[in-house]
Parts: structure tokens; sequence; C-alpha cells
């Protein structure tokens, strides 16, 4: 099973209440995951249907382990 995470770009910041006092909080959703992913044409559809409703963040970072310059951030993962 795989894990697939993907980063989003031009996201808005959303208010929500917290706690029983119903204070105001800022919430940033930056990050999609899908999990239960069985291959790597499964991992390929759910990709797309995220393309399809949000748009992927790019690296801007030189010195980045995991993405080169202008990559899409995106990546997967084993889960148990």
């Amino acid at each position: 099973m795989k894990r697939l995470t993907a980063h989003l770009a031009h996201v808005t910041p959303t208010k929500e209440k917290v706690g029983s006092e119903g204070k105001l909080k800022t919430i940033l959703n930056n990050t999609v995951s899908v999990r239960n992913l069985r291959s790597q044409a499964e991992v390929n559809e759910a990709l797309s249907k995220i393309r399809s409703q949000h748009t992927i963040a790019t690296c801007t970072k030189h010195n980045h382990t995991t993405w080169n310059v202008g990559d899409e951030m995106w990546y997967t993962s084993n889960e148990k």
C-alpha cells in the first residue's frame, strides 16, 4: 500500500472556531494525502484527480533534497 502526498499552491487560509470560547484560528490546509493506493496506476489516477481540482506547488529552492527547481512537489511513501 502506498500513500500519495501533494503540496498545494495558492491556498487561501480559512478561519475556524476552536475551543469552548469559540476563538477564531487561522488554518492553512496546503497538503493533500491519498491513502491505500495499491499500484502505480492508482497513484497516477489520484495525482491527475488532484491536478484537476488544485494547483500542485513547484519547488523554488536550489538546495532542496527531494525536488529540483521547477519540479512538482509530491511524493509517495509506503504504508503498513
